[in-house]
């Protein structure tokens, strides 16, 4: 449909402009035989001229000169396009008795003359207009859905289920509510990261109410055209009025609804000024609700912010471990599981995980699962795949030298030597030398439970597992490489959190650029970096095994970690 419309543009473009170049060209032309003005002004002073006629061209102010001349014995046509007014050229015919005609235009030529010129300018006009009008509905919503997900559909957001609960029973029994005279909230923002769930939420909310749903995405607003954004909104919301109960879904609404006073577009001044109006001028016991989604609360103008507009909103957050588990169990309902229990070691060991992540996941474990001809999805399956996710595929066609090879185990066992010795941090899963994604090799630590607290002694004990990779190079090989920079990224990160954000400096708070701050996260480095160095030259030895063990096996688990090094 898309292609057809530009297909269509084209097409219509490329015809004004061939009947736009064919018409100037018709009366531009110029006539055979050109002769020059001063070849003109010989041919009249010799009295070679037989006869001419001026020839006046409608729109172009110009008259072209025909004719024909004597040259010797033989008759010659001329003709010359020039600016002499019409009564110039009969004087200057005059002059030598030259028989000259000077046809007038005609009703048909003066009409030309005018229609010309306001044919064209109606006819771009025209277009124009009609490309406004068709962008004024070609983004218009979608055809109005009545969505068959409910509520029970929707896993791992209890809190935000309950919250929206009131909307769903308001728009089933108006009367009960407006008995107590209570209003209909006008408007529902859900606020959450990508992929956990807000529009899947949406849909519910409608679906449970047995209204009409008619979603859009807030760059379906914004356009070129000034005020073709807020004509959508109108007419939106005017569909939606005709049809309750309703519900109207913006998605992205940061898109349109960006905070006016950094925003001097006037298209989306507009646009967001419609949108204000259009909720206010419908009462709250009306049966249409509007329900927005962002991820960035903090750009959205206070306007739309304030009760009245947004009454209720509602925080769809990353599921904690028994909201991952009732996802993972919704995403199973058409995969065969071998064991139920590995979906349970799933959910611990995915927090930080989106419900769409989740389903990617199981995606993942049924795609590796078909590969390998098996009838039921396994841990095996299930832990790649969330490997895969979480880390990326593994490059097993990578082919490094014996050196680098060597330099990457000692690396990554330096990581896991100091993991194992720092008892606040989570809990070693697995070393692999194997490259994946943009790593040459990965030491993962996934967490048993949820942890939202992060005290300063765990932050510490996590810049020296950082810097475990360095420190072994130091120690088995004198210098360090470019494998670390990873791991120095992510530890100046966190040492610049550490001061900035949560105070944990000397001082409580330091400007941005303040000196003494970044004298303070040097500190935290440096100190970061001695101390792993101070513990891998004490564990020298299990460093030296646990890489060689890397070297002849590529991948070991915790289990087989600690059984190496206590043997």
């Amino acid at each position: 449909m898309k292609q057809s419309k530009n297909l269509r543009l084209i097409l219509t473009i490329t015809i004004l402009v061939i009947g736009l170049a064919g018409l100037i060209g018709y009366y531009l032309r110029l006539p055979s035989n050109e002769i020059t003005r001063v070849q003109l002004k010989d041919l009249i002073e010799n009295k070679q001229i037989v006869e001419a006629t001026v020839v006046p061209t409608p729109y172009t102010g110009i008259y072209a000169l025909e004719g024909t001349y004597k040259a010797g014995d033989v008759v010659k046509p001329f003709g010359i396009t020039t600016h002499l007014e019409e009564a110039q050229a009969k004087e200057l015919f005059a002059q030598k008795s030259t028989k000259v005609e000077v046809p007038g235009m005609g009703f048909k030529g003066q009409l030309l003359n005018i229609a010309l010129p306001v044919g064209l300018t109606a006819l771009l006009l025209g277009f124009v207009a009609y490309q406004t009008k068709g962008a004024g509905r070609g983004k218009n919503s979608r055809v109005k859905q009545r969505p068959t997900v409910r509520l029970a559909d929707v896993a791992g957001v209890e809190e935000a289920k309950a919250e929206v609960q009131e909307v769903v029973d308001f728009l089933r029994d108006p009367q009960k509510y407006s008995k107590m005279g209570s209003k209909l909230p006008k408007g529902v923002l859900l606020i959450g990261p990508p992929g956990t769930g807000k529009t899947m939420l949406a849909k519910a909310i409608a679906g449970e109410a047995n209204a009409n749903f008619f979603s859009v995405h807030g760059s379906d607003f914004t356009e070129v055209y000034v005020g073709v954004g807020a004509k959508r909104v109108r007419q939106l919301f005017k569909q939606a009025a005709k049809q309750q109960p309703s519900i109207i879904f913006i998605d992205e609404i940061d898109c349109v609804g960006k905070n006016r006073k950094f925003d001097t577009n006037g298209e989306q001044q507009q646009t967001i000024n419609a949108l204000l109006a259009a909720m206010d001028g419908f009462e709250g016991n009306e049966g249409v609700v509007v329900i927005a989604a962002t991820n960035r609360p903090e750009d959205l103008d206070d306007a739309l912010m304030r009760p009245g507009r947004f009454d209720r909103k509602v925080m769809v957050p990353y599921p904690d471990v028994k909201g991952r588990r009732a996802i993972l169990q919704t995403h199973v309902r058409n995969k065969p599981i071998e064991d139920e229990q590995a979906l349970e070691a799933l959910a611990q060991t995915t927090h930080g995980m989106s419900g769409a992540d989740l389903a990617h996941v199981l995606n993942e474990a049924s795609i590796l699962c078909a590969q390998n001809n098996r009838p039921k999805i396994t841990s095996t399956e299930l832990e790649a795949a969330r490997d895969k996710v979480q880390f990326g595929k593994e490059r097993t066609s990578m082919v490094l030298n014996p050196t680098e090879r060597a330099m990457i185990a000692y690396h990554e066992a330096g990581h896991t030597i100091i993991n194992l010795r720092c008892k606040l941090l989570p809990t070693l899963y697995k070393v692999s030398i194997i490259p994946r994604g943009n790593a040459l090799g990965v030491t993962t630590m996934l967490p048993t439970e949820d942890q939202n607290l992060y005290s300063k002694d765990m932050l510490l004990q996590q810049l020296v597992v950082l810097m475990g990779g360095r420190a072994a190079e130091k120690t088995f090989y004198g210098a360090t490489t470019n494998g670390a920079t990873g791991d120095l990224d992510m530890a100046r990160k966190t040492a610049r959190q550490m001061i900035h954000d949560w105070g944990m400096g000397e001082k409580l708070y330091y400007q941005p650029d303040q000196k003494d701050a970044e004298v303070e996260i040097n500190r935290l480095l440096e100190n970061a970096d001695r101390t792993a160095l101070e513990i891998i030259q004490e564990q020298k030895n299990d460093t030296e095994k646990l890489a060689k063990a890397l070297l002849e096996r590529e991948t070991l688990t915790r289990e087989e970690v600690l059984a190496l090094l206590q043997a």
